[in-house]
């Protein structure tokens, strides 16, 4: 199926062992404003991924699922893969003999086990052979099949590697029992880390990243290398999917079809755990682009589009109060107070709530009309949509603040023009990706008062909701 993108990430270039490839980040809303890395597809409709999300203020990573509707990736609810009081992560799947492989860390990723599960039987490898297995660390498994013989590949900074961490190898054998980790070698592991191992069976290839200084173009970067467990070729850089900053998790799908993770371009919100997002990219034969760039105009007219919000609106009381709570009430009410920032500013409050407020939201109503439009004539649209808060409270407040005005933007949508939106929003067909950020891009507030930090230009500037980017495809 072919896709005409509006707004796309792009690039042409060769590829080791691809001859052409196209780069685009990945759709729906499988990318937010954490990290989000090991995309595996394992048909044409489900995918697992792993992401890091928030809870009790602890920075944690699971395992999700993910369903492509209408060529499109949402996340799915799935709790298969929680282990209480870890991180779980780095999923591999063995269709032979439905096993599934991942990780589960401690939640300062210090110490880490790897775990098998098939049907409802979950193990920990690291405590059954514990005489193979016998590290603080090993993480990061894959299986696959080479030479009608099972391997795990996994990384491990246990002895006898080069330095940092390592990739290693375990032959399985025909009851699923693990073997002697093997270690992959000085072709492949140097003194620095070498991550995320992927056996590619229609390329022949093992690839992997690494942060050697001597051979990447910055951070990590995604290798790849012809061979055996123990004996590989020269690792080769895949220089047409890195870049200055960190690539990794490459997985395939089909032949010339493929996901990895890069941290390139991300809204970060914790420099700590930032900011990977999932890239799919696509061989492209005879220089004919699987995903073409078309005309962008009839969008960036609009865009970036900021819609402002009056102190603490929507609050989370009267949000809830009604399911229909939306941005035109949130405009409304912010209106109407323009007296009450007249008292206390006198830095041209009026040419604000006219040129800003009231403009802006016009221009909403008119880029509405053009996306029912293009909704009407058959394409598929993704908005992505960041929320922002003033410093005034603390930081989770505002984080859920920012995430309630995003919402009353999209009960917005759902009532525009009686609905004309709606059906598109509940077929997928409009897709919305959130991204809340609070206070943590918002301009430093003043300090000179509380009313000035209510009614104060910065504050004024920072409440708001911004429409970024708008994608379009058939």
């Amino acid at each position: 199926m072919s896709k005409i993108f509006v707004t796309v990430l792009f690039l042409l270039v060769s590829l080791t062992s691809l001859s052409q490839v196209t780069i685009v980040e990945l759709n729906g809303n499988v990318n937010t404003i954490n990290s989000e890395f090991n995309f595996t597809q394992i048909n044409d409709t489900i995918a697992f991924y792993t992401k890091y999300y928030y809870s009790e203020n602890i920075l944690k990573s699971r395992i999700t699922k993910s369903k492509k509707v209408n060529d499109v990736w949402f996340e799915i609810d799935d709790d298969n893969y929680l282990v209480d009081g870890y991180n779980t992560g780095n999923f591999s799947y063995s269709q032979e003999t439905n096993a599934i492989f991942f990780s589960v860390c401690s939640y300062d990723n210090k110490s880490c086990d790897i775990y098998r599960k098939i049907k409802n039987n979950l193990i920990n490898i690291s405590d059954i052979y514990f005489d193979l297995f016998n590290n603080t660390y090993n993480s990061q498994p894959h299986f696959f099949k080479l030479n009608n013989q099972s391997y795990l590949a996994f990384v491990s900074d246990r002895k006898g590697g080069f330095g940092g961490l390592d990739i290693w190898f375990s032959l399985i054998d025909s009851e699923g029992n693990f073997g002697m980790p093997i270690n992959a070698g000085s072709r492949i592991n140097s003194s620095n880390n070498e991550i995320t191992p992927y056996y590619n069976y229609n390329e022949s290839k093992l690839f992997f990243s690494s942060n050697d200084t001597l051979n990447s173009l910055g951070g990590y970067d995604i290798f790849s290398s012809e061979g055996f467990p123990n004996k590989w070729q020269i690792k080769e850089n895949m220089i047409a999917l890195n870049s200055s900053q960190d690539e990794m998790y490459l997985t395939f799908y089909n032949k010339g079809v493929g996901y990895f993770a890069s941290n390139r371009s991300s809204d970060c919100l914790n420099p700590d755990s930032c900011c990977t997002n999932i890239y799919k990219f696509l061989e492209t034969q005879n220089n004919l682009l699987v995903e073409q760039e078309v005309d962008s105009k009839m969008y960036t007219k609009f865009l970036p589009l900021n819609l402002y919000f009056d102190n603490d609106q929507p609050n989370e009381s009267d949000f809830y109060k009604s399911s229909n709570y939306s941005y035109k009430d949130a405009y409304v009410n912010y209106f109407i107070k323009l007296d009450d920032y007249l008292i206390y500013n006198n830095d041209n409050i009026n040419i604000f709530f006219e040129d800003s407020l009231q403009a802006n939201f016009n221009k909403l109503n008119k880029l509405l009309d053009i996306l029912y439009k293009n909704l009407n004539e058959g394409y598929t649209l993704d908005i992505k949509i960041r929320g922002y808060a003033s410093q005034l409270a603390d930081d989770q407040y505002n984080i859920d603040l920012s995430s309630l005005r995003i919402k009353s933007l999209i009960n917005y949508f759902k009532t525009y023009r009686n609905g004309l939106l709606f059906e598109y929003l509940n077929d997928k067909k409009l897709n919305i990706i959130e991204v809340p950020l609070g206070e943590s891009q918002s301009i430093e507030k003043s300090q000179a008062s509380l009313l000035l930090n209510i009614y104060g230009t910065d504050a004024m500037l920072n409440r708001k909701v911004s429409i970024l980017k708008i994608d379009a495809y058939k």
